[in-house]
Formats: C-alpha cells, structure tokens, sequence
C-alpha cells in the first residue's frame, strides 16, 4: 500500500468510529516507518483526534503522549499547530493542565508560529479547573504579547469560565472588550452571558441583553429563550414565562421538549399541578414526547402534595411508555415515601433501583435516615451510615446532622458529640444545624448556661447562628422563666439583622400564657402583625389555651372568631382547649356538643380530645360515658396513653367502691 493509500485508510478508519487503541497504534507505526515519500502531518492528526475523542481517553492518554514523543523524535515529519492543539486538548481532557503549559513552552520554542488554535484548548483546560485569574492573563495579556490575537473561541471560552464562577460583571466587561477590539460576538457569545444573569437571579439585565442581540442582527435561538424561560421559572414568574414562550412562538421559533420541561417544573415547583398538566398536554399536541425529567417534574410535585399514591402511578406508567426512571427519578419518590412515613415502600423502591443498575446517592440516604431517626430507630440510622460508607457513598453534613439531631431527640449528648467528633474526622466542619441541634438537647434538659456557651464557641468558630439557633435559645430561657434574658436574646437576634419570626414570637406568647400574662402575650400578638406579619393557627391556639385556662371562655370564643375571620379554620388543637374549659367548669353537655360539632367540620378528635372528655366525664361521676368514649376510641384505632388511662383507672376505683 503506498503512502497516499495508507493516509486515505487511516482518514477512512478514524471517521468509522470503530477504530480502537491497539489499531490506531498499529497504524501509526505504519505510517511512521513510510517512506518515499513519507506521509504528511494530516493522518497523524487524524489519530490522535480520535484517540483524544475517545470516552475512555483518561485510560489511555498516556499511550497519546508517547506516540506523540515518537512523532517528535522522527526527521521525516513534524507535529503542526493542530498537532499541538489536540494535544492540548487532550491534556484539559485528562486533568493534566500542568503539562499542558509543556506543550505550549515546547510548541513556542519550536512551532511554525503562534496561533489561538494552540491557546484555546488550554483556555478550555483552565476554565474547566476554575482557574480563571490564568485564563484570564493568557487571552488579555500573553497571546498578544507573542502576537498571537485571541478569536471568538479564546473570548468565548473565557466567557464562559467567568459566567460559571459567577463573575457576572467580569464577563460584562469582557463582552465590551471584544467589541471594542472589533471582533463580533456571536449567538454563543450572548447566550453564555444571559445564561450567567439568569444564573444571577438577574433576568431583567438578561432581557436587555437578548433585545441588544437582535439589534446587532443576531437572531436568539431556542437555547436563549429556554435560557430566560428557565430563568424567570427559577424567580417564580411562571407569567412571564409562558409569555416568553408564546412570544418565541411569534418569532417562528419551536419549542422543544427542554422548552415545556421548563415551563412544567416551574409550575409544579409552584404546586401548580393542574396547569403543569395542561402544558404536558400542549406538549404532546405539538407531537412532542415528554420524557424522564417531565415525568420527575410532576412526580415530585405529586410526593411533595403527599399523593405518593399517584406519584407511583405516575412512575408504572412512565416504564409502561418504554422510559426508564434516572437516580433522579427514584431519589424523588424514596424522598416523598420517606416523608411520609412509608420505609418498607421506600425500601421496596430502593432494591428495585439497585437492581436496575442504579446506585443511591447521598440524598436517597439521607432520606432513608432521616425517616429511621424520626421513628427513634438511631442505631439501624447507624448501620446504614456504616453501609453507604461500604458502598464507597460518602457522608454529607446532612448525613451526620440527621444522625446528631436523632440522638439529641433521643437525650443521648455523649453519642451525639462521639458523632459530631466522627465527622471532624472526616473533615467536614460542624454548621449551624449541627450546633442547634446540640444546643436545643441541652436547653430541653435545662442546661441553659450550657447552651448558652455554645453558642459562644460556635461564634468563635466562625459559624453564625441563625433565626433557629436563637428561638431554641429563647425557648429556653422562657421555659427557665429568664424572661429578661429571654428579651435580651430577641433584641441580640434583632441587632444581627433577624427578625423574630411565627415560631419565635409563639415560643414567648406560649410562656406569657403559661405564666398567666395573657394581656401581655396579646399585646405580643398585636405587636406582631403591626411588623407584617400574619400570625398562624398555632400563635391562636397558643392565646385561645391560655385564655381557657384562666376560665376567659367568652374571650376565648372572641379569638376563635377572630381566627376564623383571617380564614384560619380551628384544629383539634383549638376545639380541645375550648372542651378542656367547658369540662373543668362541668359543662360535659357542651363539651359534647362541641365534639359532634368538631367532627361535623370534617376535624378529627385525637388521644388528647378523647382524654379530655374522659376525665371530665369521669370527674362529673359519669363512668358509663367514660366507658363508651374509651370503646369509641378504640373503634377508631386510636390507642389510649398512659394519661388516658390514669382517667380510666380513677374510674375503676371509684366503681369500686
């Protein structure tokens, strides 16, 4: 085979796409040892292209370069810009930016003469390592001081780099100096930069850019609209999205299926579930075919309304559709059965996931111990701690954050400080989380001064508390009856930029009415609302129980209608502190009217509702109600508590007697 042939066979095997490592390197032996003539540069190129282009390149790059220090040690041909280019890429490929800059220093001591084609692909390698600053230095600085003028490619590649490490402005100033140097942005140009603003939150900036586009002539494409849909999806203006998408449509642009993907997970993520239904349908009349993420989309929206009964549904028929659910998929509905409650179904999904192929993630694991730690089995959260480290899964923050707060509910501080001491170990520091965790144990324990000196450390730490850190603290304090420190922390909180919220407020109102001081906790609740905020069922609840506790049954009633009339319905939190009143004044016969009343606006009684009742039925010498009420609860699956049946044994001893 003569040399010419030889160049056009190897041309041909590399455009096939079947070429392999062991044939290219049997090739370029072949054209290495070619002579009269010998083979120009262009089939070498050719080879090491393909070899780069490669998936499995990181197993091989090593096999590159020694052929490539073959080629430079022959007299017969010499490596071009080309050569150099793709070598260069090959090193950004591989993580080996460090010899990259090699290649750079021999190409510029012996090339044929500097060209972009031989600094982009190492701008690509140190944007790719965040490496901007170098990046940088090298388009504004270095390749014009060689007299090498960077193109649209070097310029695009930095912008890039700048946009994705957030440096939005930089990237600004960089679109300016390319104009201002007479080279013309390009659609990828502007594309990157909306993309960077949107990225920013900064979608009215990104807007102007793309009507600045179209006055230099350049049409966006879909990637810029889907870029700015998914931007003001992102902000919550679901609105403006879809009057984005009906504009693209006017400019005769298509929308794709990232396009209604888009739009649909904006929507669900706002609960809109009917609407993001509506637009799965406009998909499919465009003849477009939802796919996975459309499917994920909806299936969380689904999980996170508690339907997990339709997610599952949802899930069956995406695989009866030909579709196969991603780690996303299932992470989603583990998460959403987790939620709620539901472990031997999420396990169920767990061994089908794995099964297929896929392995959980952090998230999926976070969510498996987050629901064993809430059910108090700590040590089976443990042992799969100790399994996803098996599996080469490593812990998060989150990971060990659900295991200390499991062991902090459960009072045990020595375990949940070993835990906290383990992640150290691990190298990941102690957050917010972490330290409020620990500090609402030692608060519920009373160990006030304590908590308060880890506040101190945490601080010292460098790690600032959050509105959740001080309520814990304030709750402290109050149920320690320091209401005076407990005020001092509020206005701390204030002085660090938080304000009280619901919770916090609530925490105070909540010891006001425990200590009696019910004009003072609704003064607190005045005080809040004139701060713009709404006060919740709870913050009701917490004034209407102290008020029934103090015997105030008209001004408790006055609450519940004030309640009513900001369309907050009463709970069975409300209506058993109104029965707890009536039953200590005597008044079962209201009480019970109260009860039918209750259940007839569709709210449940609880253990609590029923042992109310019980006990004042008791008290008032009514022993075969009590009993009746005992088998109702029963009926109803309920299980009574140990209060319950302090009630019932009262009543077996005065049957007694």
């Amino acid at each position: 085979m003569g040399t010419r042939q030889l160049e056009s066979f190897v041309r041909e095997r590399c455009r096939s796409g079947t070429l392999t490592v062991p044939e290219a390197g049997r090739l370029f032996d072949r054209l290495l040892a070619t002579r009269d003539p010998a083979p120009s540069i262009y089939p070498f190129n050719h080879l090491f292209t393909e070899l780069v282009r490669m998936n499995n390149v990181t197993n091989h790059y090593v096999t590159i370069f020694s052929l490539f220090d073959r080629l430079t040690q022959n007299k017969h041909v010499s490596p071009d810009v080309c050569t150099y280019g793709i070598l260069i890429n090959c090193c950004a490929r591989v993580d080996r930016v460090g010899f990259a800059f090699v290649l750079l220093g021999r190409f510029l001591k012996v090339g044929p003469g500097v060209h972009s084609d031989v600094f982009n692909p190492l701008l690509k390698g140190l944007c790719k390592d965040n490496r901007i600053h170098e990046a940088a230095a090298i388009v504004l600085d270095k390749m014009p001081k060689l007299g090498c003028t960077p193109d649209l490619f070097s310029y695009n590649t930095l912008m890039s780099g700048l946009c994705k490490m957030g440096q939005i402005e930089k990237a600004e100033e960089l679109l300016d100096c390319m104009v201002s140097k007479g080279l013309q942005p390009d659609a990828v140009t502007y594309n990157t930069l909306i993309d960077g603003l949107c990225k920013k939150g900064e979608i009215d900036k990104a807007k102007e850019l793309l009507d600045y586009m179209v006055s230099k002539g350049l049409q966006p494409d879909a990637v810029t609209y889907n870029t700015l849909i998914d931007g003001l999806c992102k902000k919550g203006e679901i609105d403006k999205a879809k009057e984005l998408l009906d504009y693209m449509v006017s400019k005769g642009l298509q929308p794709n299926v990232v396009t209604y993907n888009t739009l649909i997970d904006g929507l669900c993520k706002k609960g809109l579930l009917d609407k993001a239904t509506q637009m799965l349908q406009c998909m499919i009349s465009k003849g477009l075919e939802p796919n996975v993420v459309t499917y994920t989309a909806l299936m969380d929206v689904l999980c996170k309304k508690g339907e997990i009964g339709k997610a599952e549904e949802l899930l069956d028929y995406m695989v009866s559709e030909g579709l196969e659910p991603n780690i996303v998929t299932y992470t989603t509905l583990i998460d959403g059965l987790c939620k709620k409650g539901l472990l031997d179904k999420a396990t169920q999904i767990l061994q089908c996931m794995i099964t297929e192929g896929l392995e959980p993630n952090v998230v999926i694991y976070n969510a498996l111990m987050d629901v064993l730690c809430k059910k108090g089995e700590i040590e089976k959260a443990e042992e799969l701690l100790d399994f996803m480290v098996s599996k080469g899964v490593q812990p998060d923050v989150l990971n060990y954050n659900i295991l200390i707060d499991g062991l902090c509910k459960k009072g045990q501080l020595d375990k949940a400080n070993q835990m906290v001491q383990c992640m150290i170990s691990k190298g990941l520091e102690p957050d917010v989380v972490t330290f409020s965790a620990l500090m609402d144990m030692l608060c519920k324990k009373g160990e006030i001064e304590k908590a308060e000196e880890l506040l101190d450390f945490m601080v010292s730490k460098g790690v600032q508390p959050d509105i959740v850190t001080y309520t814990i603290l304030i709750d402290g304090l109050c149920k320690k009856g320091l209401l005076d420190k407990a005020n001092q922390m509020v206005q701390c909180m204030i002085s660090k930029g938080f304000e009280p919220d619901l919770v916090t407020y609530n925490v105070v109102m909540d010891v006001l009415c425990k200590e009696g001081a019910i004009e003072k906790a609704e003064e607190l609740l005045d005080f809040m609302v004139s701060k713009g905020l709404q006060p919740n069922a709870v913050n009701y609840n917490t004034l209407i129980d102290g008020l029934c506790k103090k015997g105030q049954l008209d001004k408790a009633n006055q609450m519940v209608q004030c309640m009513t009339s900001k369309g907050l319905e009463p709970d069975v939190v409300t209506f058993s502190a109104l029965m707890d009143m009536l039953c200590k004044k005597g008044e079962i016969e209201k009480a019970e009217e109260l009860l039918d009343f209750m259940v007839s606006k569709g709210v449940q009684p609880d253990i609590v509702t029923y042992t109310i009742l019980i006990d004042g039925l008791r008290k008032k010498g009514l022993l075969d109600k009590a009993e009746q009420v005992l088998q109702c609860i029963i009926s109803k699956g309920l299980e009574p508590d140990v209060v319950t049946y302090n009630a019932l044994g009262y009543t077996v001893q005065t049957r007694r007697n």
